[in-house]
């Protein structure tokens, strides 16, 4: 998460108001000289923090503006006050990128490690489960079928041989024995060589109809019990005698042809169950690709969310590099100083104007104030009308005697307006001695 520079200001602003940047500073500069002979380290600190004000807003375009401002006796310090706070501003906020930045780089690059450890985990189990089931793979299920196909026209043309050889050897036993080679007698056949004949027969319906139907299927049941009793029949019957099987085997065109077939027929079958092995094989590996299918949409899933976090964290890294290279290069964010402190060429507070109007004004309200306070404690009677008010009853007026002044009262007097002028004196003198221990008037 990218921290803009308005947040990094405040949090700089309070690494700068910190107490031991602070301390710093007032060793350096042996600021608050006074303050710190009666008063706690705590208190310096907070009065220079009380003096120190930084202000941060947000300008045009994202940027960040901020402004330091220190307030003291000396101008000269004061000025430098400011401008090692803000050059120490700069440099903190060089640190602290640096110290981010590096932070940052070391905690991506051991999320980094961990997340390609977890990559190659998933990457060798996707692997291993890829091996383990080669065939059965949802992408090679176009291929599996294709095979399929293959095998299934490749028994067909398997079975139409079969079955063409079957008809050309039932047309030649239905042949009568005189079709032969020319010149050559009719030879007689023997019961076991009719029945091996009928076997291969009932062996060749029942591989078709099987093919069709199930085992239940009543034509299929009737050929396994024939098949079953010739098969019987053959092995109660004695091996026929070499006499026999030359005289019944001499060269002839049927015979010839028939053997030819025989041999034929057993290629073909052996041929058709190695097909049908095949088909049984490639049917398995087809009906398993749902199950390998879920099974492989679990594991690219997890592999898919460790590959986009490896890649997210793989892009952050690279990211943390370059700024970690832009900011050694000072080529990177950063903060300049645009208006230096300069020394100021006379105080901005307190306003003397403003001072000396308040201070003659107050003067003014304490003379006054002296005065009604003196008449109101004043016991004496001086005019008809006080006599009026003292007593609400008409009263006759009698005579009406001046004041007459002795020098007594005279020295009382000039003692009073004396008080009343020195206690004005001092007034404007303790808030002009107040203004001046917080802020001096030159």
């Amino acid at each position: 998460m990218r921290v803009s520079p308005l947040d990094r200001l405040q949090t700089i602003s309070q690494e700068v108001l910190s107490g031991t940047r602070l301390q710093k500073v007032i060793d350096q500069w042996d600021l608050y000289p006074q303050l710190r002979r009666t008063s706690t380290r705590d208190a310096v600190i907070e009065q220079m923090r009380n003096d120190t004000v930084i202000e941060v807003k947000q300008s045009g375009g994202g940027l960040a503006v901020f402004s330091i401002s220190y307030v003291g006796k000396d101008p000269t310090i004061v000025a430098k006050v400011t401008n090692q706070l803000a050059s120490d501003f700069i440099d903190w906020n060089l640190k602290s990128r640096g110290q981010h930045a590096a932070g940052t780089t070391e905690f991506l690059n051991l999320q980094l490690q961990e997340a390609k450890k977890a990559l190659e985990a998933q990457e060798n189990n996707l692997r291993q489960y890829k091996m383990a089931h080669l065939g059965e793979l949802p992408q090679q299920q176009e291929a599996l079928l294709h095979t399929l196909s293959s095998l299934q026209a490749e028994l067909q043309a398997n079975a139409a041989n079969l079955t063409r050889l079957d008809e050309e050897r039932l047309t030649l036993m239905q042949l009568p024995g005189s079709v032969s080679i020319p010149g050559a007698s009719p030879q007689p056949v023997s019961e076991r060589a009719r029945l091996e004949m009928e076997k291969n027969q009932l062996e060749t319906r029942l591989s078709e109809l099987r093919r069709r139907y199930t085992d239940e299927f009543p034509e299929v049941q009737e050929l396994v019990g024939r098949l079953n009793h010739v098969s019987e029949s053959l092995v109660a019957l004695p091996v026929d005698k070499p006499s026999e099987i030359s005289s019944s085997t001499k060269p002839s065109a049927m015979g010839l042809r028939l053997e030819v077939i025989g041999r034929e027929m057993q290629r073909l079958r052996e041929e058709q169950k190695r097909i049908q092995e095949k088909i049984t094989n490639y049917q398995a590996k087809v009906e398993a690709i749902p199950r390998r299918e879920q099974e492989m949409v679990d594991l690219s899933r997890n592999y898919d969310i460790s590959k986009a976090r490896y890649d997210s964290l793989l892009s952050k890294s690279y990211a943390a590099d370059m700024s970690n290279d832009l900011d050694s290069q000072e080529k990177g964010e950063r903060f300049i100083v645009l208006d230096p402190a300069r020394v100021p060429e006379k105080p901005f507070k307190p306003n003397r104007s403003k001072f000396m109007a308040v201070s003659f004004f107050m003067s003014f309200f304490c003379s006054v104030a002296v005065v009604i306070v003196k008449e109101y404690l004043d016991p004496r009677v001086k005019t008809e009308r006080e006599i009026r008010v003292a007593y609400p009853e008409p009263i006759p007026l009698l005579a009406a005697i001046p004041h007459i002044q002795s020098p007594m009262e005279r020295r009382k007097h000039l003692r009073f307006v004396a008080f009343a002028v020195s206690f004005s004196i001092l007034a404007i003198a303790a808030v002009a001695g107040l203004l001046w221990k917080i802020h001096p008037i030159l």
